[in-house]
């Protein structure tokens, strides 16, 4: 990362340099100087530090994914519990609920796959604050799945889990999974 942040910040010097020449000529001075401004402020936030990407250090950006081992029979609004979790980075997912806690304010990408299992139909959705958001739908046959990736504005504390909509059976082995990332 911080190889690329000198490529970005010489990049923006060389820019920066070659911009101010052309600004002082008088050519285009309306979208030069927009320009000139917009690269002023990218130096400084790199020379400060911050990342351009919005994400700030790697290791304090919550994000996890988990999958569920086992078949399960769902029902009505119950919340899937996602047994075998595989990064939990900020510790904001609970196998024990299947439930997601944001644990900062910010954009999230959320991603839950659901695959039906024995040939018949399988219903289950989003859930925020108990909010049903997303239906997630697997077709009536063996290992039909639905995906959906909601990007979701959430604030420290909002709960997010993947329910069922009714009484289904859903594949385990890992195929039925449940994701989110803090994006910015």
């Amino acid at each position: 990362m911080m190889n690329f942040q000198m490529f970005v910040f010489s990049t923006c010097v060389l820019l920066f340099s070659m911009l101010a020449k052309e600004v002082e000529a008088g050519s285009c001075p309306k979208l030069e100087n927009k320009i000139f401004d917009n690269l002023v402020d990218m130096m400084v936030a790199i020379k400060s530090g911050s990342q351009t990407s919005g994400t700030g250090n790697e290791k304090d950006r919550p994000a996890f994914t988990a999958t569920l081992t086992s078949h399960l029979t769902l029902s009505k609004d119950n919340t899937i519990k996602y047994d075998r979790v595989i990064l939990n980075q900020g510790r904001g997912y609970s196998p024990k609920t299947g439930i997601f806690t944001a644990t900062k304010t910010g954009l999230y990408l959320i991603s839950a796959t659901v695959m039906s299992n024995g040939g018949v139909a399988l219903g289950a959705y989003i859930s925020k604050n108990g909010a049903n958001l997303m239906n997630l739908y697997g077709p009536g046959i063996h290992g039909g799945t639905e995906t959906v990736s909601p990007v979701l504005n959430l604030e420290k504390g909002d709960k997010v889990s993947v329910r069922g909509s009714g009484s289904f059976k859903t594949y385990g082995n890992n195929y039925t999974y449940f994701s989110a990332v803090y994006i910015a």
